[in-house]
């Protein structure tokens, strides 16, 4: 009887185990809730106003940094173009037979130069600009013209000096009165002698033949002229400059030289010369490349 309650017993409590209810609690360990927004935020690569903004910003901060320094020198490479007129020079007409004209042709040249101090310019190259010597002969409604010229190469030395003051003016800026002159080799060029023969009648019976007879030729020294004038200069960036300028040219020993001879009747003889040494005027403007630059700190200090 005892062994039966011992076994109804244990056959209770594994039944009443087997019967409980586990229960974990999982919020403990659960994750908090996320809660996504959607947002909608501008590419930065295609910001171009940020990218505006930031080059801005580098380029007044570099403005910035060069406003604390003077330029004290600069070496630039200009090429310049314009017009120039010479005319020439002539000692008897001839009975009016025989005048000059004078020229405006295209020049061109390159040159080197260096600035010290936004004050003073020195600058030398290479320019293409002939000296023209120009016969004009009488003959009715179509007169004949007869133009000679050198080889029209010119070396030229210039100083150039600001007008004012150049710690208020920005850089380059501002005009400039300019002096110096050329080496002019001359050479071979454009020469040719011609001869010309007409008839002029006096009453009926009258006919008088008249001859005029031409000898050009180049000077085979070296000549020279001497030259004058007013730049305005402006500064389009850091590196480029723009210039117009205005010169008088004054010719040191003729270029060129013409002998004329003229006859009536083989009899009457007449002699004129004509010369041409490049006086005159030109006009144009320049391009110049600053390729070098040096600069200081500005003294605070000193009163502007």
């Amino acid at each position: 009887m005892r062994n039966i309650s011992l076994v109804f017993w244990l056959i209770s409590a594994s039944v009443a185990v087997q019967a409980q209810e586990v229960v974990i609690d999982t919020n403990y360990y659960a994750p908090l809730p996320v809660v996504r927004k959607r947002v909608i935020m501008d590419d930065p690569d295609n910001n171009s106003s940020n990218r505006q903004s930031k080059s801005e910003k580098r380029n007044d901060t570099r403005q910035d940094l060069l406003n604390q320094f003077h330029e004290i020198q600069t070496w630039y490479i200009s090429a310049e173009g314009g017009f120039r007129n010479d005319g020439s020079t002539l000692n008897n007409t001839l009975d009016g037979l025989v005048s000059t004209s004078n020229l405006i042709k295209a020049t061109w040249g390159v040159l080197f130069g260096y600035t010290y101090r936004n004050v003073w310019t020195v600058e030398s190259g290479y320019t293409r600009s002939p000296i023209h010597l120009s016969i004009r002969i009488a003959n009715g409604n179509n007169p004949l013209t007869y133009t000679y010229l050198n080889n029209g190469y010119g070396i030229p030395f210039r100083i150039k000096r600001r007008l004012g003051s150049a710690q208020h003016a920005k850089n380059g800026t501002g005009f400039w009165i300019t002096a110096g002159g050329w080496l002019v080799p001359n050479g071979s060029g454009q020469t040719g002698d011609f001869k010309l023969i007409g008839y002029s009648s006096r009453g009926r019976n009258r006919i008088d033949t008249l001859r005029l007879n031409n000898t050009a030729a180049i000077s085979n020294q070296v000549s020279g002229l001497a030259e004058l004038g007013l730049d305005y200069t402006t500064r389009l960036s850091s590196y480029l400059e723009l210039g117009f300028y205005a010169r008088k040219y004054w010719g040191l020993g003729n270029a060129l030289q013409s002998e004329l001879t003229y006859t009536v009747n083989n009899r009457s003889q007449q002699q004129a010369i004509m010369t041409a040494d490049g006086t005159g005027w030109g006009f144009g403007l320049a391009l110049r490349y600053i390729y070098g630059r040096q600069h200081e700190m500005k003294d605070n200090r000193r009163v502007p």
